[in-house]
């Protein structure tokens, strides 16, 4: 180090010295600056770029080395040999080119740099090396070639560094630290190279003709300006360039920050822009965005997909589901589309980030409604079915035993006509909680109707005594019966509710979950007519039960053929006008001996005996020959339940129907639940397809307490939805029961569907609906089901009868 100090401030002129110092930085930076332009251009004009810089860089370096030369002092004139020295800036000039294309080679960015560290370092000594050999004078020049290996290590160490710093030179103040990890690398090759040399003078004169001292320094002055004047233009440039990229950037940010997506820029997995919605989403701010990777944005279990979407180069995809992780843990869902752009001169990758939480929250809420009662929020009739499966398959693999219970509000119509409306949900949601509270985490407690529950818990031999599961049923059927006896007040009124059970157990009493539920509630009815408030465990002998189920079904096939079935009619209300448009129709039953059959009592025998078929056709075409005689503007409503909805004739028998009455096809409409879409997908497109070939209307009925999602909706063609009842009635109790109408409604609508509210039985509810933007209701409050020449005409929106008249049950409609 000492030798390379004396060599220094001992043989140089300062004054050149430092002109020649400041020659090579302003080079240094030249040549980052015009690198800068080619990390941002396409690959073509990047290659110009770096052509420019690699020859600014190569004048600069050879005005250094023959300024040094001219102010190194040997103490005796000198020439140079022209060949060489034109050689010296064509070697560095090359290069330096070499070394800069180096760093665009598809490697890790650990091995080009290296590698174009150690090319510049080696094209540095080699043209210090050509330079000293083109000069001449009196006497003999030594090299001590361990010093100028120190020089070639310094040089690679030095420019390694500098091309590992150099992955951003959009920064000025990256560039302006990598010019001096640069120029360090010149200077230090130079002068250590330098002080490798020792000159003893003699009478040795040049054996060629050169450059002497004055046309050297013209030759020297002539590059040191073209520097300047590179650097000049270079300055120029970079400020009209960065002029326009401040004015595409802020057009580019102006339409950024209108969009409500989050929208980010990457190249190469760098983010280069993001706006305040992207921001906003990540929950930080654009500064801490910009140069971050795009992978890192994502969750562990979503950047393979986020990888994948990277892979396509950006051409369009399908839109990726993924999550995002934000600093504070918390993942959010987002919709990830990826575009490719051309960014500031360079192929660059678009993003669009749409936050899903929102639609999620929805969808969540959309399936939470369709497996939950929404009164007492538990475990509707589907998700039952769902647990219950997967219970019984336990059970079968640890050969324990499961119990079903049935249990039955006693007497729950007259503490409905006692309590009111009101009242009797809140003594349903008291109830179900005073039974969960009896239940262990692993049993499961469903609401399955009005006043019904499914229990279902699996037990767990016990000592090996014979009838012990038995037992425990026994006990948990008696803890539940006196949880449910102490008294319920509420209004002023108290009441002791009480209720009947029905066991059955599996594989014991039913080999399948069918028939454990028909065994269970076979015990059902026989603990009712026994004695009400006590449970019954099922016997064999019940099966009489089924004796007396085979002589309604001969009477309910005779009833067909005897012309004891009617229609009686329920009208469906414009909510905006309210005007009659049309009519739903629902099925009654007049037994010569038994008098009024209520529908709960063969409406689900003929489904089960396959008898729904000829009365639901029945159906159709009696009220299609009703509905001929109404006014044109009015449509009949007709259920199909799902066994005649999978008769591969339905759509025959409608159009039939049509033209035997003479009723348009648009003023027909079949209603269906979910069952039947979720029973045979294929069969119902098809069918669905068909009738709405027709013209003929398609409703989904008791829309939310079945297999109610957005698939479905999407999936099959329907025209219309009808909001339960069980959604209508605790409108004005609580703010839940509106979000969940209002979220019904507006799904509807978004999907070009009209939507019917039923049960509407008060004129608080009605006014609810209506401000809530519905299309249609339907209740008692606006007209009870009746044989049409027995209705009264209805003109508008209000109620039928007296005001104080507790409306009735409806009778349970067809499907």
């Amino acid at each position: 180090m000492m030798r390379v100090i004396g060599c220094i401030a001992g043989q140089h002129d300062p004054r050149l010295l430092l002109l020649a110092a400041c020659i090579c930085m302003l080079a240094c930076f030249t040549t980052l600056t015009l690198a800068s332009r080619a990390q941002r251009a396409r690959p073509a004009t990047a290659v110009v770029w770096l052509a420019a810089a690699a020859a600014i860089f190569g004048c600069g370096v050879w005005s250094l080395h023959f300024i040094a030369m001219l102010a190194w002092l040997p103490g005796a004139d000198s020439v140079y040999r022209l060949g060489l020295t034109l050689a010296s800036i064509l070697v560095i000039s090359f290069g330096t080119l070499l070394a800069l294309l180096c760093t665009r080679l598809d490697v890790p960015r650990a091995v080009t740099s290296m590698l174009g560290g150690s090319v510049l370092a080696l094209s540095i000594a080699a043209m210090h090396e050509v330079g000293v050999a083109a000069m001449e004078f009196p006497g003999v020049v030594t090299v001590d070639r361990r010093q100028l290996a120190g020089a070639l290590l310094c040089g690679v160490v030095l420019g390694c560094i500098a091309f590992a710093r150099a992955g951003q030179l959009q920064q000025l103040r990256r560039r302006v630290e990598v010019t001096a990890w640069l120029g360090a690398c010149v200077l230090g090759v130079h002068f250590i190279g330098m002080s490798a040399l020792s000159v003893t003078l003699g009478p040795v004169t040049p054996a060629h003709p050169g450059l002497g001292y004055a046309l050297l320094a013209i030759a020297v002055g002539t590059a040191s300006l073209a520097v300047l004047a590179a650097t000049l233009a270079a300055a120029l440039m970079e400020q009209h360039l960065h002029n326009r990229t401040t004015l595409e950037l802020k057009r580019l940010r102006l339409l950024g920050s209108i969009s409500r997506e989050g929208m980010i820029i990457h190249q190469d997995g760098l983010i280069l822009e993001v706006n305040e919605a992207g921001a906003a989403l990540l929950d930080t701010s654009e500064e801490a965005m910009l140069g971050r990777r795009f992978l890192d944005l994502f969750s562990a279990g979503s950047r393979s997909a986020a990888e994948a979407q990277m892979g396509h180069g950006g051409e369009p995809q399908v839109p990726a589901k993924l999550e995002v992780q934000l600093q504070s843990g918390r993942l959010v869902p987002v919709e990830v589309a990826c575009r490719a752009i051309d960014f500031l001169g360079r192929p660059a990758t678009a993003v669009a980030l749409v936050d899903q939480s929102e639609r999620r929250r929805d969808a969540e809420t959309i399936r939470r409604m369709a497996q939950h009662d929404a009164l007492t929020g538990l475990p509707n009739r589907l998700l039952l079915q769902e647990r219950l499966t997967q219970m019984l398959s336990d059970c079968d693999a640890q050969q324990d035993q499961v119990a079903l219970l049935h249990l039955d509000l006693d007497r729950f119509k007259a503490c409905n006509d006692l309590l009111g409306d009101q009242g009797a949900d809140l003594l349903l949601a008291e109830l179900s909680r005073r039974l969960a509270g009896e239940l262990r985490n692993s049993d499961i407690l469903a609401r399955i109707g009005g006043d019904e529950f499914i229990i279902a818990c699996a037990l767990r031999p016990q000592a090996g005594l014979g009838g012990e599961d038995a037992r425990q049923a026994g006990a948990l059927a008696g803890r539940l019966l006196e949880s449910l006896v102490r008294p319920f007040a509420h209004d002023g009124l108290t009441i002791t509710p009480g209720a009947s059970i029905g066991i059955a157990l599996y594989p014991g009493d039913a080999s399948s979950q069918a028939t454990l539920l028909r065994a269970a509630g076979t015990a059902l009815h026989q603990a009712k007519q026994e004695r009400r408030g006590s449970f019954r465990f099922f016997e064999p002998a019940m099966d009489q039960l089924l004796l007396d189920r085979v002589v309604l079904e001969h009477e309910l096939r005779a009833a067909l053929a005897n012309h004891e079935l009617e229609l009686h009619y329920q009208p469906l209300v414009s909510c905006s006008s309210g005007a009659i448009e049309g009519y739903e129709a629902l099925i009654r039953w007049h037994h010569p001996r038994r008098g009024m059959v209520m529908p709960i009592d063969f409406i689900p025998l003929a489904e089960q005996t396959g008898l729904i078929v000829p009365i639901g056709e029945w159906a159709i075409r009696t009220a299609c020959i009703e509905a001929s005689k109404w006014p044109a503007r009015q449509s009949i409503a007709v259920n199909v339940s799902p066994l005649q909805f999978r008769q591969s004739n339905l759509p025959e028998m409608v159009a039939e129907a049509l033209l035997e009455s003479g009723l348009p096809a648009d003023r027909l409409e079949i209603e269906i639940t979910e069952g039947v879409l979720i029973s045979d997908t294929s069969d119902a497109i098809l069918t669905l397809s068909a009738l709405r070939a027709q013209g003929v209307r398609v409703s989904l009925d008791d829309f939310g307490t079945g297999y109610s999602s957005l698939s479905y909706l999407s999936s099959f063609a329907v025209d219309k939805i009808k909001i339960d009842r069980s959604f209508v009635r605790p409108l004005g109790q609580s703010e839940g029961a509106g979000l969940l109408v209002r979220t019904i409604i507006e799904l509807g609508h978004h999907l070009g569907l009209t939507v019917v509210a039923e049960g509407v039985e008060t004129p608080q509810q009605l006014a609810m609906i209506q401000g809530k933007g519905c299309d249609q209701v339907q209740g008692y409050l606006l007209g009870r089901p009746d044989r049409m020449e027995a209705r009264p005409a209805v003109t508008g929106a209000s109620p039928r009868g007296r005001a104080d008249r507790k409306p009735e049950l409806e009778a349970t409609r067809v499907a």
